[in-house]
């Protein structure tokens, strides 16, 4: 087979998109392990080892990682902050590899290898993307922060469907650059969805104003209570049809279900949800998850842009497999 135009290096919160690249023909490398089998020290440092990283040597390079906490099915537990560093220690030794000879005990000779001739970063999710603006005075915008970090090493950012709107100040002056680029994969999922669950004709609303915008398309009014409850408000003409309910990201599937229990009374024939990106939660894990897989009765597909158990592996049935997706945006 003939090698592809670029390599692929997935860290930890991707490792579990290797089968497909692999499948498609790609060479797929991913971190090592420490004396212990693990990717952090016992006082929780990140360990970081490209084997192969000789192979590189001037070639392009994708390195993929999903930069959100772990659920349950990870066997380490890591930090949105943990993934945003092991992210930049890959790209370090990208930067400057070296090859490590044992020459005697505890002696070591280093020699410098070449390195990628590019290197490219996707972010399936990108890191600390609920705060991609200031929305009270004095406080950090994380998400600009952390994307400008890992822009400055590396030759351009990919970002998969962001919840930072293009027209945000920080994103227009990193897309201006020629070092950031949006991937938008919701076209690819819903039509998944609409084969899962739909006839022929269906029509795609947003769950709030926000969606809307968006993914240019009709929608409800969003009033929130709090982080898991809310409201949603305003009339759409759906009386008859099937519908199918687009958003970005939910952790808790609260928005989605207030949708689609509104669409229902005014009389929907049938309703899907698609949502790009599902996030477990630090102190209840995947719980809201099952709960809105239980409650949607299973008419719901998301993505694997964030590994989970929830869907990854007990609905794989329900789960969209980003890679063909990427494969076609990266070229």
């Amino acid at each position: 087979m003939r090698m592809k135009d670029y390599d692929v290096i997935l860290a930890s919160g991707a490792e579990h998109l290797r089968g497909r690249f692999e499948q498609l023909g790609y060479r797929v490398y991913v971190s090592g392990l420490n004396y212990d089998e693990r990717r952090m020290f016992p006082n929780g440092d990140i360990y970081v080892r490209i084997d192969g990283v000789e192979e590189l040597a001037d070639r392009p390079v994708k390195v993929i990682q999903s930069c959100t906490g772990s659920g349950t099915a990870d066997r380490e537990r890591f930090t949105t902050s943990d993934r945003v560093v092991e992210l930049l220690l890959i790209l370090s030794v990208l930067q400057r590899p070296v090859r490590t000879d044992t020459v005697g005990h505890k002696k070591y000779k280093w020699s410098p290898v070449p390195p990628p001739s590019n290197v490219e970063v996707v972010l399936t999710f990108q890191p600390y993307s609920l705060q991609d603006k200031a929305f009270l005075t004095g406080e950090a915008v994380s998400a600009r922060w952390a994307t400008e970090l890992i822009a400055r090493e590396c030759n351009k950012v990919w970002v998969v469907n962001p919840h930072a709107p293009p027209d945000t100040d920080w994103v227009v002056r990193l897309r201006e650059r020629g070092v950031y680029e949006e991937i938008d994969i919701v076209p690819d999922l819903v039509r998944h969805c609409a084969k899962r669950f739909c006839r022929d004709d269906y029509v795609v609303v947003a769950p709030d104003e926000g969606g809307q915008e968006r993914f240019s398309v009709r929608g409800f009014g969003k009033c929130r209570n709090n982080s898991f409850a809310v409201e949603v408000q305003g009339e759409l003409d759906v009386a008859g049809q099937e519908v199918i309910v687009v958003d970005d990201l939910t952790k808790s599937g609260s928005t989605l279900l207030k949708a689609a229990e509104r669409l229902r009374a005014l009389g929907a024939a049938g309703v899907a949800m698609a949502v790009v990106h599902v996030l477990p939660l630090v102190d209840r894990g995947e719980e809201l998850l099952q709960r809105l897989v239980r409650l949607s009765n299973g008419r719901i597909v998301t993505t694997n842009t964030v590994f989970t158990e929830t869907f990854c592996v007990e609905n794989p049935d329900l789960t969209y497999n980003i890679v063909d997706s990427l494969v076609k945006a990266l070229g």
